[in-house]
């Protein structure tokens, strides 16, 4: 027993690590909720839907730079348990120097698309979009700090960075509408972006100097070439299908509602979807836990099965109590108790979206055992899930009943993934990373 706990001292602290997240999380959400609100009732119906739609982008666009975290947080996980750390200053570097030319290329085609963008989405002017190519470039780097603090389980720097932007959001957001208003001058979409863009300003600032004190407490050691692709595009083409899944309905409403309609559904679906991001942090907190090469340990199982009835637990109380306050939360948010449509949308978004939260958490586990083709397939769902609502969009109803149809189906196929029976367990004490397991021709994958 005394020489197995150093080998599973990573695996120790997921309820601590994710109460310490969960507890920090709530200021970004609470930021988050109030940003809404404000944007909601300060905003007209169509300027929130074009909000709306442009933050939809970001999420879509976004959600799949998650690879970029994941990849980054399995790296650095598998370095720190071989007690290379020191490889990390130059694995980053290769990260940070790719990231400056995908961010230039975003930038430069949200630039030559922002015409073409804006009819699609019904816009009134290109800026909008034009300034979503700005935010979705700074973006990138917000991943990619959090996934150098995942991996390397700094989750007190972790959690206050990850809430840096919500709070700064917030924050210049009411500040710059009590200056429109106090000059009675009406806020716009416009105001709201231009608050997301300093926030992301911030966030990727914090972000920087917390990596830099991770690196500089690490040991000098050998460089190792860099190898880190393989992983990074296959969890990308995963995380793409997870965010159409999981961001689409609104840009999807944008597309076939007129923007009155989308407006509602756009506060509806804002709501809803909190319930999906609750869990996120035990998901975060049990990815470097259970990172492996590809076999599945007892260790791993253990963990992955608290973190799966910790989010069960908190995906279902949430979506209980948001369905029985609902005219209460929708009041909350928009101001409006006598509005007995948008109180129906919002708990059928909230019944249709909550599967996606034991996806999530199922996906990452499988993402760091690295196995692709199970969390590959939410791809084939999200097409399905974007041609129905392509064909079908009569009315809302037909909307949540694919989103609810198809995530329900989400969650059953990262289950069937997890637990199928021919997966091979073995005893942690027989598979504890070594490097001479984890590399091949000095390289690390």
């Amino acid at each position: 027993m005394t020489t197995d706990a150093p080998q599973n001292a990573h695996q120790s602290g997921l309820l601590r690590h994710s109460v310490l997240l969960l507890f920090a999380t709530q200021f970004g959400n609470v930021a988050t909720m109030l940003f809404q609100i404000l944007m909601m009732r300060q905003l007209s119906r169509i300027e929130y839907g074009m909000l709306a739609s442009m933050l939809s982008l970001v999420l879509i666009t976004g959600t799949p730079l998650e690879a970029l975290r994941t990849a980054v947080a399995h790296q650095t996980a598998l370095l720190m348990r071989m007690g290379q750390g020191g490889a990390l200053r130059a694995f980053l570097r290769h990260w940070a120097r790719s990231l400056l030319v995908a961010a230039a290329l975003i930038v430069l085609i949200g630039w030559l698309g922002r015409h073409g963008i804006s009819t699609l989405l019904q816009l009134p002017a290109p800026g909008l979009v034009i300034l979503t190519g700005f935010i979705v470039a700074g973006s990138l780097f917000m991943p990619y700090f959090q996934g150098a603090l995942q991996g390397g389980q700094a989750f007190t720097w972790m959690a206050i960075h990850g809430q840096v932007w919500g709070v700064v959001r917030f924050v210049i957001g009411a500040l710059l509408v009590w200056i429109w208003v106090s000059r009675s001058i009406q806020p716009t979409a416009m105001t709201a972006l231009s608050a997301q863009m300093m926030a992301v300003v911030a966030s990727v600032a914090v972000g920087g100097w917390a990596v830099a004190r991770l690196i500089r407490r690490q040991p000098v050691c050998l460089e190792l070439p860099f190898a880190g692709w393989n992983y990074f595009l296959l969890s990308l083409a995963v995380l793409i299908g997870y965010a159409v899944l999981m961001n689409a309905d609104v840009a999807l409403v944008k597309i076939f509602f007129d923007p009155e309609q989308a407006g509602v559904f756009a506060q509806a679906a804002t709501i809803g979807r909190s319930i999906v991001f609750l869990p996120v942090p035990i998901a975060a907190v049990m990815f470097p836990k259970v990172v492996s090469a590809g076999v599945s340990t007892a260790g791993d199982r253990r963990v992955m099965l608290k973190a799966l009835l910790f989010t069960a637990a908190l995906i279902g109380l949430a979506g209980f109590v948001c369905t029985v306050w609902t005219p209460f939360v929708w009041w909350i948010f928009t101001g409006s108790w006598d509005d007995p449509a948008g109180i129906s949308l919002v708990r059928g978004v909230i019944w249709a979206l909550s599967p996606l939260g034991l996806t999530f958490l199922l996906m990452n586990f499988e993402l760091a055992q690295r196995r692709f083709w199970a969390p590959l397939l939410l791809l084939v769902l999200a097409g399905v899930y974007v041609v129905c609502v392509a064909v079908w969009h009569d009315r809302f109803g037909q909307v949540l009943t694919i989103m609810g149809s198809v995530n329900v189906a989400s969650m059953i196929l990262m289950f069937v993934a997890v637990f199928r029976p021919v997966r091979a367990v073995v005893d942690s004490a027989a598979c504890a990373i070594h490097p001479a397991r984890t590399h091949r021709s000095g390289r690390y994958n």
